[in-house]
């Protein structure tokens, strides 16, 4: 009985520092491996999502994705929400061709411990350029109704290519809502062959008084109007409602910035240039 007593004794301080021991190796900051994005090569109708895989024995409190568009000096964060096998993922938002983005992934533990990804963030960043996309985005930009009677400052609708490419607009069909409401008795502008609109570039179309380029002309109503974009499947792309919006005294309608679902009215139009 004296025996069975003193091993007992005898092994319990070393159990003790055993446990003093463990809990000092692992009080440290959290790992984070295995960095990367989806899609590897974006393009500028992507949403990036950075996954990286994050282990830590005590908790997590935080795992922050911070990114900027170079060369701002302005991070921006995005909380990374956890999923199976211990891996994280953020995502940053779709950016234009050529946008340079820089990130890095900051993670804090309940022991109190921050950890980043390139391990001497923010001074150095992980980063990725934005490639072109073949994605076609094609828009009714700006509409001017108020136009003269004449050619001197007819009514004008603008569009805007807001693609990484160009793209053919031949044989698509333009009209406005007296042609569409007419169901068929009137005929939409079919426009020619040739008609090309480069990257992010503007097309500006006369409605009336088109010096013979077109057979098919029609005037805006410049108490209410809308105009349409169909291509050559008859599927409408793009349309501009300003029916009940009046444009008297030559202002214009449209989207601010370009492409977007953003609608303003101008007091100076921006006939062919950029709404931003």
């Amino acid at each position: 009985m004296k025996l069975k007593n003193f091993i007992l004794i005898g092994l319990t301080p070393l159990m003790f520092f055993s446990a003093c021991v463990k809990d000092e190796i692992y009080n440290g900051p959290a790992t984070i491996d295995k960095v990367s994005i989806m899609p590897e090569a974006p393009k500028s109708t992507d949403d990036v999502t950075v996954n990286a895989q994050i282990t830590d024995l005590k908790g997590i409190t935080s795992a922050t994705l911070y990114y900027r568009i170079s060369p701002s000096a302005t991070f921006l964060p995005v909380t990374m929400k956890s999923g199976a096998g211990f891996m994280f993922s953020g995502t940053i938002p779709a950016s234009p061709l050529n946008t340079k983005i820089e990130y890095y992934i900051e993670v804090k533990n309940n022991g109190g411990f921050t950890t980043v990804s390139p391990s001497n963030a923010p001074a150095k960043l992980a980063s990725y350029t934005v490639g072109v996309s073949s994605a076609v985005k094609i828009f009714i930009n700006e509409a001017f109704s108020d136009g003269t009677k004449d050619a001197t400052d007819p009514d004008w609708v603008e569009i805007y290519n807001g693609s990484d490419i160009a793209v053919d607009l031949s044989g698509y069909a333009f009209y406005d809502e007296g042609i569409k409401s007419s169901a068929g008795a009137k005929p939409k502008r079919i426009l020619n062959s040739g008609t090309i609109i480069p990257a992010k570039g503007f097309l500006v179309l006369k409605t009336e008084n088109t010096a013979g380029e077109y057979a098919v002309e029609f005037g805006l109503g410049s108490s209410g109007d809308a105009v349409y974009l169909e291509n050559t499947t008859g599927i409408v792309v793009s349309s501009l409602d300003f029916s009940s919006i009046s444009l008297v005294g030559k202002k214009s309608y449209g989207r601010q910035p370009d492409g977007s679902t953003n609608f303003v009215i101008f007091t100076t139009p921006t006939k062919g240039t950029s709404n931003n």
